[in-house]
């Protein structure tokens, strides 16, 4: 029958969001390593964007679903969107999360009120670790009945959200089911809380929890280089054998069924997803504009697509924005379409588009699909793990947002020569990223929990060797 191996993550099919393509890919191709995996991730009818097309993937995995408690936070927001509808608008923002960085003072921060110091205070603790804390009790309780009932041999959680991890830790404490804590960004080791309200306070609690995580963890899962070294960095004289790096990758198999779809005849540079805050195009917009304005390009021989969740860029119109690079009839903002259609979309484009800034030991999940469909790509980033992979690989180029020169030249040159696809090169740099070649990793380590003697060392070493 195989071992069993119950997988937690927030995010899965149908969910659109790409947290849930790892855990995904690992459902997929556990079996053909001796290992039949379960799922319990969210139900349904709280995601905010789904797309069934994506279930096809997944194979015949056995999904169970936990729903969300109420919470303090949720309660206030009700209350407070009852009063703006009330007595009128307020200026302040409805979500939980300000902008970490108005003008106005040399930190970047307004000067604190008593009254705004109390309120972020209370919210500091309202959503801590995040927002979806209320997941963990129902996932807990469900989580229980799937180990007893299947006989789970392992489990594994897959954050973020970072409360996902106390639900592992509660299942091995009340369990004592073996628990990896896959870590896809990090936590407050080599991370932030720019996007939450935060104080001191707050700030403890979680780094407390997360060391209690690592701690309690029979195994870390990082999915970068960067990640791993800084976890060891942070934790290693206690924990040496603790931490290992498995990162996302590709299923080559599926995304040869698009090999079929012809290129743009007009040169397209694309980006697929989510303009999330932070993530901008505007260094592309920049030199794109400057190119035109020098004549060295024609604007009728380019074309760049955001598709997807991309009408605002850090708030403002994306219309707007396109309209002060004068590149009204060049920038196209498309509505999301499903994710067999994104692919195609991508495999007919020139240029595949990667945003990866201030974020030095993250890779977004997309530049994987971008490896595996085969198109080349433009990465903005600064130094990091996501320029890393891109130049080792030689499946693009990376340019730092602020490197308008660059990004020209770089785009002149390539619209002259069309840019060929990547896939007829670079097998070895781009094979080791394959999904099979990956599950086979974790197989592995799963294993190593049934074979004590062996030791969990043992079991990296045989994944290097993959």
């Amino acid at each position: 029958m195989g071992k069993k191996v119950l997988l937690i993550s927030y995010h899965y099919p149908p969910s659109v969001e790409v947290g849930g393509l790892r855990c995904a890919n690992f459902s997929r191709h556990l079996p053909q390593f001796g290992w039949i995996p379960y799922v319990l991730t969210l139900k349904d009818e709280y995601l905010d964007r789904a797309d069934p097309e994506k279930l096809n993937y997944v194979g015949s995995v056995k999904i169970f679903k936990a729903g969300l408690m109420p919470t303090l936070s949720s309660g206030y927001v009700g209350i407070k969107r009852t009063a703006q509808r009330l007595f009128g608008k307020s200026n302040e923002p409805n979500n939980l999360a300000e902008n970490p960085a108005r003008p106005g003072t040399r930190s970047g921060r307004v000067a604190e009120t008593l009254p705004r110091r109390l309120r972020r205070y209370i919210l500091s603790f309202l959503s801590l670790p995040d927002e979806q804390r209320n997941w963990v009790l129902p996932a807990v309780i469900q989580g229980i009945r799937i180990i007893k009932r299947e006989q789970i041999d392992c489990i594994l959680t897959s954050s973020p959200p970072y409360s996902v991890n106390l639900v592992g830790w509660l299942l091995k404490l009340i369990t004592g089911v073996r628990w990896i804590a896959d870590f896809r960004d990090p936590w407050m080791t080599g991370g932030s809380k720019k996007l939450y309200m935060t104080c001191a306070a707050s700030l403890r609690i979680e780094r407390w929890l997360e060391r209690r995580v690592v701690q309690k963890a029979d195994l870390v899962v990082a999915n970068t280089e960067m990640l791993c070294e800084i976890f060891k960095k942070a934790y290693g004289s206690q924990l040496p054998d603790r931490f290992v790096c498995i990162t996302n990758g590709f299923d080559g198999e599926f995304f040869s069924g698009f090999d079929h779809a012809e290129k743009e005849k007009v040169f397209t540079i694309i980006y697929t997803g989510t303009l999330y805050f932070g993530r901008t195009p505007e260094p592309l917009f920049q030199a794109v504009h400057e190119l035109i304005q020098e004549g060295r390009i024609d604007a009728q021989a380019i074309r760049i697509r955001l598709v997807g969740h991309c009408q605002v860029i850090n708030g403002r119109p994306t219309g707007e924005i396109v309209h002060s690079y004068q590149l009204d009839g060049i920038v196209e903002v498309l509505e999301p379409v499903s994710y067999n259609r994104a692919i195609e979309m991508v495999r007919q484009s020139q240029l595949a588009l990667l945003l990866a800034p201030n974020q030095p030991y993250q890779i977004p999940a997309k530049a994987y699909d971008y490896m595996g469909i085969g198109t080349r790509i433009l990465a903005l980033a600064e130094n990091g793990a996501t320029c890393d992979l891109v130049r080792s690989t030689g499946v693009g180029v990376a340019f730092g947002p602020s490197d308008t020169a660059g990004i020209k030249e770089y785009l002149l040159r390539s619209v002259k020569d069309d840019c060929l696809s990547i896939q007829s090169k670079n097998k070895g740099p781009v094979s080791e990223y394959e999904i099979q070649s990956l599950t086979r990793r974790l197989a592995r380590y799963l294993d190593s929990f049934s074979s004590p003697a062996e030791g969990v060392e043992r079991a990296g070493g045989q994944g290097n060797a993959a």
